[in-house]
C-alpha cells in the first residue's frame, strides 16, 4: 500500500469531485434534448430502467438515498408527467411497485446515454484510469454506506459473492461467486442486478482485503 494521502490531497480530491458533480447537475438542468429534471427524479428514472419488474417505493428511497417523504413527492411529479406507473405488487397485494411507462422508458434511455453527463467526461479517459476510478468508487460508496448516507446500493464490495484477490490471475485478481469467473478492477460494478447484500461483518472483511491492492490469494 502507498502512503496515506495528506489533508491537502484529500481536500483537492473532494473539491474536484464536488465541482464535477455541480457541472454535471447544471448540464442536466439545461436539458440536452431531455426535460430538465431534479437529480432525484432523474436518478429514479435511471434506476427503474434496469428494473423491468419495478421496485417498491421503500427500496427506491434506500437506493437513491432520500427520505420516503421526499421520494413520494418525486414519484408524484413523475407520475403526473406520465413517466411512471404504480401497479399492485404480485408478491403482496397491499404493496405497490413502481415501473416505467413506455414514455418513461424512452426518457430513461436518453438519460442513460453514455454520451451524456458524466459519461461524456469518462469517454476521454484511458481504460487504466477508468479502472482506477471504479476501484475508488467502490471505496467511496462503502464509506457513504458506513456513514449512513446511502443504503441498498448494489456494489461489488457490498455483495456476498465478491471475493477480492481470490484469483491467481494478476490481470483479473478478484472472483465473483455468482458467475464463478475472475475479473479485474475495470469490471467492477457499482450497480449489479445479480448483487445480494452481504452481512456487515463479511463486508468489513472483504473491504479490508480489497483496500490492500497488494493482497495475494
Amino acid at each position: 500500500m502507498g502512503p496515506t494521502p495528506s489533508l491537502d490531497q484529500r481536500e483537492q480530491a473532494a473539491l474536484g469531485l464536488e465541482q464535477l458533480a455541480f457541472l454535471v447537475r447544471a448540464d442536466a438542468w439545461r436539458g440536452q434534448g431531455t426535460p430538465a429534471l431534479p437529480p432525484t427524479q432523474a436518478g429514479v428514472l435511471r434506476m427503474l430502467a434496469g428494473e423491468p419488474s419495478g421496485l417498491r417505493p421503500g427500496h427506491i428511497a434506500e437506493r437513491v438515498g432520500v427520505s420516503p417523504a421526499s421520494l413520494s413527492d418525486s414519484l408524484k411529479a413523475l407520475e403526473a408527467r406520465g413517466w411512471i406507473r404504480r401497479d399492485p405488487d404480485p408478491d403482496d397485494g397491499r404493496a405497490m411497485r413502481v415501473r416505467l411507462s413506455r414514455p418513461g422508458r424512452a426518457l430513461a434511455a436518453r438519460l442513460n446515454d453514455p454520451a451524456r453527463g458524466m459519461g461524456a467526461l469518462l469517454a476521454a479517459l484511458p481504460e487504466r484510469d477508468v479502472a482506477a476510478l471504479l476501484r475508488a468508487t467502490q471505496l467511496l460508496v462503502a464509506e457513504a454506506q458506513r456513514q449512513g448516507l446511502a443504503t441498498g446500493l448494489r456494489t461489488c464490495v457490498g455483495c456476498r459473492f465478491f471475493r477480492p484477490y481470490a484469483s491467481d490471475d494478476p490481470e483479473r485478481p478478484h472472483l465473483c461467486g455468482f458467475t464463478r469467473q475472475p475479473f479485474g478492477d475495470r469490471e467492477l460494478r457499482v450497480d449489479c442486478s445479480d448483487s445480494e447484500p452481504a452481512p456487515a461483518d463479511a463486508v468489513a472483511v472483504a473491504l479490508d482485503r480489497f483496500r490492500r491492492a497488494d493482497a495475494t490469494p
